[in-house]
Order: C-alpha cells, then structure tokens, then sequence
C-alpha cells in the first residue's frame, strides 16, 4: 500500500515539482510573477470554483476551522516550550516556531489531496487553506514581528484575495443560485491550470533557494516538528474531536504537509534567519514524500 502511494500519489507530484526545480536552475525565473500568479489568480479561483462544485457540508466546514486553529495553538505552544528549553536564539526561535506551525495547505496541499482521496476531501482543503493563511498572517507575523506588528497582520488578512473567493462562494451556494456557463466555463479552465502552476512555481522557489544547513541541530529539530510532530498532535486532536471518515483523513494527512514558503518571507521581512527557514523548506518537502505518503497510508487504518 506504502509503494502504492508513492508511485500513484506523491512520484507524480514531485516529477511536476522537479520541472519547476531544473527550470530555476537553468534559467532566471522571475518568481515574483510566478508567486503574484498563484496568490491573486489560480489560488483564488480554484477555490471559488471548488466550494461550488464539490460544496462541504456545515459540519465539515466548522469542524475543518476548529481542528485547525486548535492544531496551530497546540503547535505554537509546545514550540514555545521547546525552543526555550533549548534555549534557541529569539530569531532561530521564531524561524523554527514557524517552520513547524505553518504548512503548505496550497501549492503542495491541494495536488496531495486531489490525488490521494479520488478528487474528494478537496473542499476541506480549501476551507484548511483559508485558515492557514489567517493563522500565517495573525500569529506567523507576531512571532516573527512581535506584538507591535499586530496591525499589520489584521490588514494583511482583509487583503487576502482567498478570503473574498470563500466569501463570494459561500453567498452563492447559500442563495443557491447558479452561475451561467459563460462564467462557469473560464472559472473551470483556470481552476484546472491550478495545480500544474502551483507545483512548478514551488519546484522553482525550492530551486532558487538551495540549501546552506547552518544550525544543524536546530534544523532537524524543526524538520522533525513538521513532519512529525505535526501528525502526532493532529491524531489526538482528531480523536479528542471524535472526527471521522473522509474530513478526519483529510485533515490527518494536512498536518503532515511540508513548510510554507511564506515562512522564508517572514524571516527576510523581519530579519529572522531566512536561509534557516529555506534550509526548512527545502528538507520537509523532500523528507514529506516519505512522511506524507505514511500519512496518507495510516490514514485509512485510523479513521
């Protein structure tokens, strides 16, 4: 079943992320684009279309929301904990405690999802994307910024073009109205680009960025959190929950997704150990396909 997996979910995956990875290393990709083009346009879109094709349930979108905010505090905490106990410079502190909280719910997320579980469990993705990204742009940024930045992380999030596509869906399917084709069929032609796009640009942004693996200690320690501490809270959470079936599988299998680019961006903007929080990047996602397709494997045994 593990060979299975990897040969028919994750192989695929990481052969589309290896194009985007020669790509930057033969050329110089203007990555900005590529990162504008999956934020304000595919991104967005696939997941307008997706809440109107797939349409979770209210429990499914409630339970998603909960699951998520109490994984992100869970995580933040015992980072907390740990990076004091090892007492970790405060920006190798912050640059870990990110690393491990905050996950790749989209460019690698939703190609993990759509693969594994038949094109289902796709919306509550969505729903973990949207949360993430509140939870990336409220806490990410006072870790890393510290509490004086607070104003900037609320007017980060009312900028975030997701926000609106989940919004404007969740009107539509509430009113049940539906769109004319002439509408449908350009939302269904980007959404579907959405997946080849979002693999190449984060193959390209893992080839631009190498690796340098300055702190090794802390490096493993944080590499080790997202892959596998993640997994581990969210298996208790889930059980603590009661959730099952298809939105506990889904949400199990997130937590064990790699670190977020954004996390690079957080270190650069607030000068906290970026090259650090590449080298993160670059190991969980070459690590997750071993650890994702556990976690997709397991799974199927525990829920």
């Amino acid at each position: 079943m593990f060979f299975f997996i990897a040969a028919n979910v994750i192989f695929p995956i990481f052969l589309v992320m290896g194009l985007g990875y020669l790509l930057a290393r033969v050329f110089t990709l203007d990555l900005g684009s590529l990162s504008k083009l999956n934020f304000y346009i595919f991104v967005p879109i696939f997941m307008f279309y997706s809440l109107l094709i797939f349409k979770p349930t209210g429990q499914e979108i409630s339970g998603t929301i909960l699951f998520n905010l109490l994984l992100a505090c869970a995580t933040f905490g015992i980072m907390v904990l740990l990076t004091r106990t090892m007492k970790l410079q405060p920006s190798l502190a912050s640059a870990s405690t990110l690393g491990v909280m905050v996950f790749n719910s989209a460019n690698y997320g939703i190609p993990v999802v759509q693969q594994a579980f038949q094109g289902e469990g796709v919306a509550i993705q969505v729903i973990t994307i949207t949360i993430m990204n509140i939870v990336t742009y409220t806490l990410g940024i006072l870790i890393a910024g510290g509490w004086n930045e607070w104003r900037k992380g609320l007017k980060t999030i009312f900028q975030l073009p997701i926000l609106y596509a989940l919004a404007a869906a969740l009107v539509i399917r509430a009113f049940n109205l539906n769109l004319p084709d002439v509408f449908m069929l350009p939302l269904k032609w980007t959404s579907d680009g959405m997946l080849s796009i979002a693999l190449l640009t984060l193959g390209a942004q893992l080839g631009s960025s190498g690796i340098s693996f300055r702190h090794p200690k802390e490096l493993w320690v944080t590499v080790v959190g997202r892959l596998l501490l993640g997994p581990l809270l969210a298996f208790l959470l889930l059980h603590l929950l009661g959730y099952h079936g298809l939105l506990a599988r889904v949400l199990f299998v997130s937590s064990a997704f790699p670190t977020a680019v954004a996390t690079v961006l957080f270190g650069i903007e607030y000068d906290k150990e970026p090259a650090f929080a590449a080298d993160v990047i670059f190991l969980t996602t070459l690590l997750s396909a071993v650890t994702v397709t556990g976690a997709i494997n397991l799974s199927t045994f525990l829920f």
